[in-house]
């Protein structure tokens, strides 16, 4: 049983260290949860403060707060009679209710691998492996509405997403993500530390 990962990297899956291979083998099926915990560092400039209260119109995308070693819970599952996999992740701040940004992975009509938020918005992404790394990065923001998809221009979104999931050996990894504005420079930043919470879990 494949992932959407392994098919989108093709023969690039080979690359990967086999730790990360083991953990994106395959996809929690309906009713499955694979849950990951750790602590998160997490920054974001003026503007990314602003792009993330922005957003909050379509769901919570964004984080708004910076702060260090924030507990996160990370949750992907399918969702029933739903396309993909949601990634659900839960930051735990200091002082505050728990902060949910959940997106769902999956293909496109056209082949391409998307990540999907509410209202419609989403990305899509370039999925490789380097240094044994597997690595996220966003070509293009679109906005859909049935079959209709309008690209977004670069200038107006938060900036390009690159993601990186690094082993760490021990059942550890490092997930690190960064989104960089061409003119505003690195509007948000991420990196942090987990590993798998027991057993798959059900729903």
């Amino acid at each position: 049983m494949s992932s959407v990962i392994r098919e989108h990297l093709g023969d690039d899956w080979n690359n990967l260290h086999p730790n990360v291979q083991e953990r994106f083998a395959r996809d929690p099926q309906e009713g499955e949860v694979i849950h990951y915990c750790g602590k998160i560092d997490t920054a974001r400039s003026c503007t990314g403060w602003l792009f993330a209260h922005l957003t909050r119109l379509v769901g919570n995308p964004l984080t708004p707060y910076q702060e260090k070693d924030v507990p996160l819970d990370v949750r992907l599952f399918r969702k029933a009679g739903a396309e993909g996999i949601c990634w659900e992740r839960t930051y735990h701040f200091t002082g505050k209710k728990p902060y949910v940004v959940a997106s769902i992975k999956k293909t496109g009509k056209h082949g391409e691998m998307l990540e999907c938020v509410g209202g419609g918005f989403g990305m899509v992404l370039d999925v490789y492996a380097e240094n044994q790394q597997l690595h996220f990065r966003s070509t293009r923001y679109f906005w859909q509405c049935g079959p209709l998809r309008v690209l977004l221009p670069h200038l107006i979104t938060p900036g390009q997403t690159h993601v990186i999931h690094t082993d760490m050996g021990e059942g550890n990894f490092r997930f690190t993500i960064s989104m960089t504005h061409p003119w505003l420079g690195r509007t948000f930043f991420q990196d942090g530390v987990f590993s798998k919470s027991g057993d798959e879990i059900w729903k």
